[in-house]
């Protein structure tokens, strides 16, 4: 069995105010088990800014590779939280996924009308076993946002 080292992991920083959607993304990424996480929880958006920024300023080897942003968040919202990640140099190019209840189209429109973008935009699945399926969607997003960053 080998040991999994810092550089084989993906540490995912997860911005969302509900613990049970919190404790549902985190299975669905324990579902993948060829895919080893190391998740972080924001559950407000002032505290996932306060996070990044403070990253920013860490060896990069320490830095989120993924963020899993839900826009209705209290304190400041995930738009802005998107915003600071596109706007700050160090963090422009760190993939994110917005996983909100929103429909699509309105997730979209939120992001788009500040004229911001995530690589991806997943709805809340309302059923158990599409949200513990979420991990796979999760990681194509991850290795697409990866192949269009280089």
């Amino acid at each position: 069995m080998s040991m999994t080292t810092a550089a084989d992991r993906t540490r995912v920083l997860i911005v969302e105010d509900n613990p049970v959607d919190v404790y549902m993304v985190q299975c669905a990424l324990q579902k993948e088990r060829d895919w080893t996480t190391e998740t972080t929880i924001a559950d407000n958006g002032e505290k996932a800014i306060e996070l990044l920024l403070q990253h920013s300023s860490l060896p990069i080897r320490e830095w989120p590779d993924l963020v899993i942003l839900d826009l209705n968040l209290p304190k400041r919202d995930g738009v802005e939280v998107l915003g600071v990640i596109r706007t700050t140099n160090e963090l422009r190019s760190l993939p994110v996924i917005v996983l909100s209840s929103s429909p699509l189209d309105v997730m979209k429109s939120k992001v788009n009308k500040v004229n911001l973008e995530a690589n991806c935009y997943v709805t809340k699945p309302p059923d158990l076993d599409e949200f513990l399926a979420l991990g796979k969607r999760i990681r194509r997003c991850y290795a697409k946002a990866l192949g269009s960053a280089s």
